[in-house]
């Protein structure tokens, strides 16, 4: 406990330093290290950059195969009749063998259209955890914030509660208190200890959640500023969320995938018509009972096939099935998720009703505590009221202003949380000074190979960009 003490100590005379005019770290601070720093992002980041190279993959379906096969025999013989001679052959072939798929039932279009829009579902998955990431870090600044502030008052509330005691004892001892108010200002101070080591602990937690997500012990934390501009209504904030939530975009992605994916299977029962080419150069020697012989050859063969699958025990009728089943368990998905994005903003709205609603009752709250808690003060010395109602008012104010600190916190956790309710907690939206991560970059390098005219067309197609 001394090492969460310290370590609280210490970040307080940080925040002091406030007052003092050194520059504090500000949220937008906060939120630029955890973007750049935070490992979370680079899992998605690699997993967009996998799904990416699915596209390529699928396109080959429709592209040539070409094989070379190189092969080197040695064989020998020994034939006991023509004097033991040792007979052998020597023989190096160089094959090509080329196969080029030009019609499937369109079962390379519906793969490569799915994988785009694998493509496009990953993306909005990024977006998410960007999302997720930058609430976490405004959550964790702001919680350290609250639980110092907490820590400064259950310090005042020792200092006053020891002065209660203080005089307490000194009016025992010329009688104008029992004992019993002695005891119960005593009683209250160690509870008021008790209160500041537990808000320590939380403080000291607050800090170490906030290193795991920034990546740095919190220093003065600087007020956070005025909160984006919000819509005017719930129902503005649902129809926004509806348009740009990534969760939505991410399970529309996925149904658009699984469509295609529906085609491909059906594309089985389709004819596929293929060419293929083989061309195979060998040389030879072949060494044996009389003279030996040195041959070479060129072999050159061009066909076409073309394949009806007619019976296959009722496979391909089957992954028909389990495409369209797929299909419907991501438009379900999807109409969940509607209303779970609604219900979001829904309680995402009330939260920042009441944190607002909270922080005015508890400022009225605060200045009507204070003058009742300097009044009953005054009545005390005077003989009218006890040790217990001035310690009973003193923990009225200090209820009232912790309820204003978790207000003010609350206050702007839930105006961003709604921001991310509604997909606008992005690096653009809150212009942040970063460098944002371009996912266009490495589709374009995986699509710029000898096949990649049109390529980024078609993904702006499926993307929904034209």
């Amino acid at each position: 406990m001394r090492r969460v003490a310290g370590r609280v100590a210490g970040a307080l005379s940080v925040w002091a330093m406030l007052s003092s005019g050194v520059a504090a770290e500000t949220l937008t601070d906060a939120l630029v290290r955890a973007y750049n720093t935070n490992p979370t992002l680079e899992i998605s980041r690699a997993a967009l950059r996998a799904a990416d190279e699915e596209v390529p993959q699928a396109r080959a379906g429709l592209r040539p195969n070409v094989d070379a096969i190189g092969t080197a025999t040695l064989s020998t013989n020994n034939d006991r009749f023509f004097g033991g001679r040792d007979d052998f052959t020597d023989r190096e072939t160089i094959q090509l063998d080329a196969d080029w798929t030009i019609f499937d039932g369109g079962a390379t279009s519906a793969a490569t259209n799915a994988a785009l829009a694998d493509v496009n579902a990953q993306r909005a998955a990024l977006v998410t955890a960007e999302q997720n990431l930058l609430l976490d870090t405004i959550t964790a600044y702001m919680d350290v914030r609250r639980d110092l502030q907490f820590v400064r008052l259950a310090e005042n509330n020792v200092v006053v509660i020891g002065r209660q005691l203080q005089a307490a004892s000194d009016r025992f001892e010329v009688g104008e208190v029992t004992r019993t108010d002695v005891s119960q200002a005593r009683a209250r101070l160690a509870s008021s200890r008790t209160n500041l080591v537990t808000n320590e602990g939380a403080a000291e937690r607050s800090a170490e959640t906030y290193e795991a997500i920034v990546g740095v012990r919190p220093g003065d934390l600087a007020p956070p500023p005025p909160t984006p501009e919000l819509p005017a209504t719930e129902e503005d904030a649902i129809a926004i969320a509806m348009a740009n939530e990534p969760s939505l975009q991410n399970l529309r992605a996925q149904v658009e995938a699984s469509e295609f994916r529906v085609r491909q299977a059906r594309a089985a029962f389709r004819p596929n018509v293929s060419l293929n080419g083989n061309l195979t150069a060998g040389n030879g020697f072949e060494d044996g009972a009389f003279d030996g012989a040195r041959s070479s050859t060129r072999d050159t063969t061009v066909g076409a096939n073309v394949t009806l699958p007619l019976y296959r025990g009722g496979a391909l009728s089957s992954a028909v099935r389990q495409a369209v089943a797929n299909l419907e368990q991501d438009q379900a998905e999807l109409q969940d998720a509607g209303r779970t994005v609604s219900q979001n903003v829904s309680f995402a709205w009330t939260n920042l009703m009441v944190a607002r609603s909270s922080i005015v009752s508890a400022r009225q709250e605060i200045t009507a505590a204070r003058v009742a808690f300097e009044g009953i003060v005054e009545e005390a010395r005077l003989g009218a009221r006890t040790t217990l109602d001035v310690l009973d008012t003193e923990q009225d104010l200090l209820n009232a202003q912790s309820d204003l600190v978790a207000a003010q916190r609350d206050e702007v956790v839930a105006a961003y949380t709604l921001l991310s309710a509604m997909g606008l907690l992005t690096v653009e939206h809150l212009n942040l000074p970063v460098d944002e991560y371009n996912p266009d970059a490495y589709f374009r390098a995986v699509e710029n190979g000898p096949y990649a005219s049109s390529r980024g067309e078609v993904l702006d197609r499926i993307l929904g960009r034209n």
